[in-house]
């Protein structure tokens, strides 16, 4: 099943402004960048791979479009980070908090990538969430699918985008039962004819606190 992802503006707002700061899901332009998210995701725990299918091509001189939502497309060589709400890298051994958005809860994911010029206004992620126990799909795993993620600085008319929501599947009728489970977390992407990986072993955290809240529609 393929979403194109929507949430609420105070939820983006939320994750703050500016991923190479440690903020969150601020627009990125395609100015001249900086490659930190390249060098931490070789060694911080996150893994950025490039596939074997094709071999860097360096930064992209010339911009067709204007992209947003975490995409550089000046970023001197191909790259994916995941971020969380509030600006953390996410990274082995990490926190991964339970959110909600629209009366659903999720982990969401927040992506800064980059690197070359996919021409269009959305990429297709696909995202893969394991928790041991929770076998729940097809393919047995917790959560996968393949998300159009909108990247375009343009805002669709249902609201601003800029994460990938992983919704607790139906097996699951307790978020509170999820609290401290690891997970292992790997989301992909074609990158030209080159394939991008970032994962994680993270920890899933949904307090009681938090969920006590509850989860309602704005």
């Amino acid at each position: 099943m393929r979403h194109i992802v929507l949430i609420p503006w105070l939820a983006v707002a939320a994750a703050g402004c500016n991923y190479e700061s440690g903020g969150g899901t601020a627009p990125a332009t395609d100015s001249a960048v900086v490659t930190d998210d390249v060098e931490a995701t070789a060694g911080d725990g996150t893994s950025t791979t490039l596939g074997a299918t094709g071999s860097a091509t360096g930064a992209t001189t010339e911009v067709a479009v204007s992209y947003c939502h975490g995409f550089q497309a000046a970023a001197e060589a191909p790259f994916l980070s995941l971020y969380i709400v509030g600006g953390e890298l996410l990274t082995d051994g990490a926190q991964w908090p339970i959110e909600c958005s629209e009366g659903r809860w999720m982990f969401g994911l927040y992506p800064s990538l980059g690197g070359w010029d996919p021409h269009t206004d959305q990429v297709r992620l696909t995202v893969e969430v394991d928790v041991e126990g929770y076998e729940l799909d097809s393919e047995h795993h917790f959560f996968s699918d393949e998300v159009d993620y909108h990247i375009g600085c343009d805002n669709p008319w249902a609201g601003l985008i800029g994460v990938v929501p992983v919704y607790l599947p139906e097996g699951v009728s307790e978020p509170g039962q999820l609290d401290g489970k690891p997970a292992k977390v790997l989301v992909t992407v074609l990158a030209g004819d080159m394939e991008l990986r970032a994962e994680a072993s993270v920890t899933l955290s949904a307090p009681p606190d938090v969920l006590l809240q509850g989860c309602t529609s704005p």
